[in-house]
Order: structure tokens, then C-alpha cells, then sequence
């Protein structure tokens, strides 16, 4: 009987082990030979005079993010927008997204922190009080679910990023995953001196809908001493 038991702990533990270290079959990030760096990085100017050309013709529009655009820019992330590893857990490697109904992952490498596995966190975006909204809803280590107060993932990390501070015309950021992090809804396009607002955003399978508002058109002097006013007028 004992000897029974404890085979059945081996066993158990054995599986929890398993389930813990393994990759998950879908974290697959792309890797970017060098001979397809310009062609990407065409592709992203591409997106960027798309996103442009929307908010010239002055009308609502649905803004579309692909999923393997994401995981690309991920890739080259540092080649594009050094900045961005100031905004994410230093010992998260690797990082890859899988986009589906109402929820994005976001999984990356865990170095340095005794075994080293792969990492994910669910996130819920949602569109509340004129803001865009992240909160992290689920934390996996391999295929096993951890609980959310896991520190060593900086989920309750205060992020405090006012307008302009993240890229030109960045609209202020606000909170941790853990509780929220909260996108204001307005922003300023610096190509072509638009102002604009985010109105919802919505996940699918392998995209990202943002639907936007554009606000009209304004130089980087005017939007500086006109923006003390602007949220008033979009109540």
C-alpha cells in the first residue's frame, strides 16, 4: 500500500514536471534571417503610410493588426524600437503572441530563474471609460497554470508614461496587468500632425481591430498648446 502511494506521488509529480518545462506546441517565434530585415521593415513603413492615409481622409476607420505582423516586429524589435525592452520583464526572452477571441497571450523565455521555460500571460483587452484596458487574466509556466500574484513577472509592475513619453504622440499610459493598464484613448499622429482617438478595440482569431476617429489636423507647436483643452471636447 505504501509503496503503491508512492509511486502515485512519483507519478503525479513526474506529470506536474512535465507539464511545467514543456513547450507549448503553438510558442513559435519567428526567426528572421537578415536577407528579410529590409523587406520588413518596408512592410512596417507600409503599415505606418496606411495608417496615415485613414486618418488624411478624415473618416472613421478599422485599423487591423495581424498577428504574424506582431510576432515579426517582436523579432526586430530592438532593430526598430530599442525602447521597447524598457516596457517588458528583462528576463522574458523571446517574445511571441498568439491572438484569438477577447484575449491576446503573450509568451516569452524565463531566464534566470532556476529552470529555464517558457512563460505565458492571457491578457483581456477591453475598451472602458475612454481608455483601452489590459489586464492579465491567466499565468502559465509550459502548460501549467501558476498563480497571478507570480512576481517575477512584473505583472504588477506601475507603469507611468505621460503623453509623447513612449514615441512622439503617445497618449498617456497608466497601471500594471495585474490591475489594468490603462491607454488613454487619445493620441497624435506624428506623420501628417493628426489628432486622433481610439473608440474600441476587439481580438479575433490571429487579428487586432482598433477602431479610430480621426480629429483633425495640427502641428506639434499648436497640438502642445491646444491638448490642456482637447479632452474636454471629447466628452
Amino acid at each position: 500500500m505504501l509503496l503503491g502511494g508512492f509511486c502515485a506521488i512519483i507519478v503525479t509529480v513526474g506529470l506536474i514536471a512535465f507539464i511545467a518545462i514543456r513547450t507549448p506546441t503553438w510558442y513559435q517565434p519567428p526567426v528572421i534571417d537578415p536577407t528579410q530585415q529590409q523587406q520588413l521593415r518596408n512592410h512596417l513603413v507600409q503599415a505606418e503610410q496606411a495608417f496615415t492615409e485613414s486618418l488624411l481622409a478624415g473618416q472613421p476607420f478599422v485599423y487591423h493588426i495581424h498577428q504574424d505582423d506582431l510576432n515579426n516586429w517582436f523579432a526586430m524589435r530592438k532593430e526598430i524600437y530599442p525602447r521597447v525592452d524598457e516596457l517588458t520583464e528583462s528576463a522574458l526572452r523571446d517574445p511571441f503572441a498568439i491572438i484569438e477571441p477577447d484575449s491576446i497571450t503573450l509568451a516569452g523565455k524565463l531566464i534566470g530563474q532556476g529552470i529555464d521555460g517558457i512563460v505565458s500571460v492571457d491578457v483581456q483587452p477591453s475598451f472602458r471609460n475612454k481608455k483601452i484596458v489590459l489586464t492579465a487574466t491567466a499565468v502559465r509556466y509550459g502548460s501549467l497554470r501558476l498563480p497571478m500574484s507570480v512576481d517575477q513577472l512584473g505583472l504588477n509592475r506601475l507603469i507611468e508614461l505621460e503623453e509623447g513619453e513612449a514615441w512622439p504622440g503617445s497618449p498617456r499610459i497608466a497601471g500594471s496587468l495585474l490591475s489594468g493598464l490603462e491607454i488613454e484613448s487619445a493620441a497624435w499622429w506624428r506623420n501628417g500632425g493628426i489628432d486622433y482617438r481610439v473608440t474600441d478595440v476587439l481580438a479575433h482569431d490571429g487579428r487586432l481591430d482598433i477602431f479610430v476617429e480621426p480629429l483633425g489636423r495640427h502641428s506639434e507647436r499648436e497640438r502642445s498648446s491646444q491638448w490642456s483643452g482637447f479632452d474636454e471636447s471629447l466628452d
